[in-house]
């Protein structure tokens, strides 16, 4: 049914305009015409409805609308990472948008292993843009991962970054998980 309204919408104005000829044509030597409030305020609103229409579809929003409906959120695996710890390092960090999917386990070794999984609502991101989401660098003593945000619409978009990731940490490397602001959300 939106699909159809979406196509049909101006029809509106045509059967209004049609709807005044008639009505004035039919009673124009029989006396004065009357409109009544309710009927008035009915086609203003109606106007104002076809207005809004026209404005979503001059502005090209109204693709972004029907994408936003439409869309269905799904999760994706991110790439596995997995390397050792560089030598001297004994304290890893790692920073997210919304570091509240981050899991970190305490493992015998010196492995590090992250992976995890992702959600989108714009379908699969490309192998460059997965890349993206993990970032490390290392500074003296500290390893960082950075974890980055899956791209987003920018118009009606009510989805989260919803990263979902485990990390495997050697028992003797502290870590911390903590938040773009630097809020420690575990350590």
């Amino acid at each position: 049914m939106f699909e159809t309204t979406l196509a049909w919408w101006p029809i509106i104005f045509i059967l209004l305009g049609l709807e005044i000829v008639i009505y004035t044509l039919w009673f124009r030597g029989k006396g004065k015409m009357y409109y009544d409030v309710i009927s008035v305020l009915f086609v203003g609103f109606i106007a104002v409805c076809c207005l809004v229409f026209a404005g979503f579809s001059s502005l090209g929003l109204t693709q972004e609308f029907r994408r936003t409906i439409s869309a269905v959120e799904e999760r994706y695996v991110l790439p596995d990472w997995k390397g050792a710890v560089p030598e001297g390092v004994s304290t890893i960090i790692i920073q997210a948008a919304e570091p509240y999917g981050i899991k970190v386990d305490q493992t015998g070794g010196n492995e590090l292993n992250v992976f995890g999984s992702y959600s989108s609502n714009i379908g699969k991101l490309q192998e460059s843009q997965e890349q993206q989401l993990l970032q490390t660098k290392r500074v003296g003593n500290t390893l960082y991962i950075i974890l980055g945000e899956t791209p987003r619409n920018l118009l009606f978009d009510n989805s989260r970054n919803t990263l979902d990731v485990t990390v495997g940490a050697p028992a003797n490397v502290k870590v911390i998980v903590r938040d773009t602001y630097g809020n420690v959300i575990t350590s």
